[in-house]
């Protein structure tokens, strides 16, 4: 749930960002608030660890590091050739509760015309969300949250293994970056030594027959927090890209790269479906081979054996009554 002061943590950390202290009555004048108001914000910002700011005394202070602000003409400048960045529109928003939940809202809003790829891209999220209902938790500056709007001539039912074409764009560009060895766990997660690297969640719109709308929510992490990490409950752990690298890693750039990609593959899965990309996906998979437990969205439990996906990226399952087959679902690996 998110509060008024919420709303003033973007606009602050911009203030602060520059590495010089501020002072509380400045921010206040600023920002055309009270310095409770203020003071508040700066709380919120320390005890769940969005970002890392300083205080000189009990009225003045700094960001620890710099942030490196979305810029649009960034990202499109590093999405590849001319033609492929003109099919994007590209919104940064200071501050939003979900952009999965704002392109929703907007599947017909004139600003989402189906020859331009629309993408909302948040510094902050306050309600940002995982599959199953889970909250995606990440800081100011040290992730990258962002949804992109394709438009189908297919219906629903045809796009069974999206998520999965996704997963292997994010790998593929992580690779750009020299990022080798992550793995997809099916269907929907990026990551790094058995460690939560990046997420997918994609909501579908649109008429049974077709055409439908697909939102799909990416989110990687760049460089968490310690509180961040601490509050995120995962069985397998979470890492992000400067653990991996030791390296700041410029959102913009890494943006810019990925929608190309994700420009290149979408068009590839609308013309072939999933099965085109089946062997690349198990080049990248992890868990197969190992007995898992699977949990449906009902919270009924299969527990077997991974053996593989099919060409409409389903799982295989060896279970106690037979090898069978599942379209959704969230695995976890369990010790036989």
């Amino acid at each position: 749930m998110s509060t008024s002061a919420d709303w003033l943590i973007v606009p602050i950390l911009r203030i602060l960002s520059d590495g010089n202290y501020c002072s509380l009555s400045s921010l206040a004048s600023q920002l055309h608030s009270t310095p409770t108001i203020i003071s508040n914000a700066i709380e919120v910002i320390d005890r769940d660890g969005l970002a890392d700011v300083a205080k000189l005394d009990s009225l003045s202070y700094r960001c620890c590091s710099p942030i490196v602000w979305l810029d649009p003409y960034v990202i499109l400048h590093f999405s590849g050739s001319a033609s492929i960045s003109l099919h994007f529109a590209i919104h940064i928003i200071d501050t939003i509760e979900s952009t999965n939940a704002f392109l929703l809202s907007k599947i017909n809003d004139y600003q989402c015309s189906n020859d331009r790829v629309s993408v909302v891209a948040a510094e902050f999220q306050t309600g940002g969300r995982g599959r199953l209902g889970r909250k995606w938790y990440a800081g100011v500056g040290d992730s990258l949250t962002f949804s992109l709007r394709w438009y189908f001539m297919q219906d629903a039912s045809k796009l069974a293994g999206l998520s999965l074409v996704i997963g292997i764009a994010i790998i593929r560009v992580l690779k750009l970056f020299s990022i080798e060895y992550a793995n997809l766990k099916w269907p929907n997660d990026v990551l790094f030594n058995s460690q939560k690297l990046a997420g997918i969640l994609i909501e579908l719109r649109g008429n049974v027959t077709g055409p439908c709308f697909a939102i799909i929510g990416i989110g990687i992490n760049f460089e968490l927090s310690d509180k961040i990490k601490a509050t995120v409950n995962q069985n397998q752990g979470i890492t992000d890209l400067f653990a991996i690298t030791g390296k700041k890693i410029d959102r913009n750039i890494f943006l810019g790269f990925l929608l190309a990609e994700l420009y290149g593959i979408l068009q590839d899965f609308e013309q072939n479906g999933f099965s085109s990309f089946k062997q690349e996906w198990l080049s990248y998979q992890c868990y197969d081979g190992n007995f898992v437990k699977l949990t449906l969205p009902d919270s009924t439990v299969i527990e077997g054996i991974v053996a593989g996906i099919n060409n409409d990226g389903s799982i295989n399952l060896i279970t106690s009554s037979g090898e069978k087959s599942f379209n959704v679902g969230d695995i976890s690996i369990r010790l036989k």
